[in-house]
């Protein structure tokens, strides 16, 4: 009996062991999930608010990645122009805009813009705002050119480029039937005047490849290309040759009389 006894104690005292170190285990185990559990909350909340604070506005405007031109274009002494498409991502509005020319040089920039159908009349945009290259400085009073798309709103700014100052001229018409927007502007490489006969004549080889579904589009372009004055095939930044209505050209070409 005495051993039997001795060997309940020794056991109990075991078991009492066991049980205190149980204890203090899973009293740790507790511990180290707590602290686990307060670092994943914690990181979960500084990404949840990076998250929400570098989270982009979504984009006004997207850009078609395979374009189909719809309009065309051609300048003297430039390659042909890198053409793009940017869709309103509400409304659905285009943009279709041909660059000519690379930094540094002579440059111009055309856009043809129809406004979506949650435009309001009378809106337009600058597009030399839009233009990281140009640093701007006040315009002239605005004046008008003649072109085959009628009067065009142009202006006289100066472009305080790295490589030099370079003289240009922006551009505007607007239309209301169909609504589009006519706007742009072309540089000289260096300080010389963009002549404005020069740029009438540029806008003049602006043509139309594809309607789409808008006649009107086609009705305008059809009116625009009668009043087309065929200027010569010179350089339209050095020299133009528009059609000529003064007494020279009467004296080399006579009336027959009846």
């Amino acid at each position: 009996m005495a051993g039997i006894s001795a060997r309940a104690r020794v056991a109990f005292a075991l078991l009492g062991m066991f049980a205190v170190e149980l204890q203090a285990t899973l009293a740790r185990l507790f511990v180290y999930c707590a602290a686990l559990g307060a670092c994943g909350f914690g990181i979960a909340e500084f990404v949840a608010r990076g998250s929400t604070v570098t989270q982009a506005e979504p984009a006004e405007w997207l850009a078609v990645n395979r374009p189909f031109a719809a309009f065309a274009m051609a300048i003297p002494d430039f390659e042909p122009p890198r053409y793009s498409i940017w869709r309103q991502a509400s409304g659905g509005g285009r943009k279709d805009i041909l660059t000519f020319g690379e930094p540094g040089g002579a440059t111009a920039v055309v856009e043809i813009h129809r406004p979506g159908t949650d435009a309001e009349a009378g809106d337009s945009e600058d597009i030399t705002a839009s233009i990281s290259e140009l640093r701007l400085s006040a315009p002239v009073t605005p004046r008008t050119i003649d072109t085959k798309f009628g009067v065009v709103l142009v202006e006289a700014f100066t472009d305080h480029a790295p490589h030099g100052t370079r003289s240009c001229l922006r551009f505007n018409r607007g239309f209301e039937e169909p609504r589009l927007e006519l706007t742009g502007w072309f540089c000289n490489p260096g300080p010389e005047l963009v002549d404005r006969g020069m740029l009438a004549c540029a806008l003049d080889r602006l043509s139309l490849l594809a309607a789409g579904t808008e006649p009107k589009l086609a009705a305008l372009f059809a009116r625009a290309e009668i009043r087309r004055s065929f200027c010569g095939q010179n350089a339209v930044f050095v020299a133009a040759t528009p059609k000529r209505t003064d007494w020279i050209e009467a004296a080399r070409d006579p009336k027959l009389r009846h």
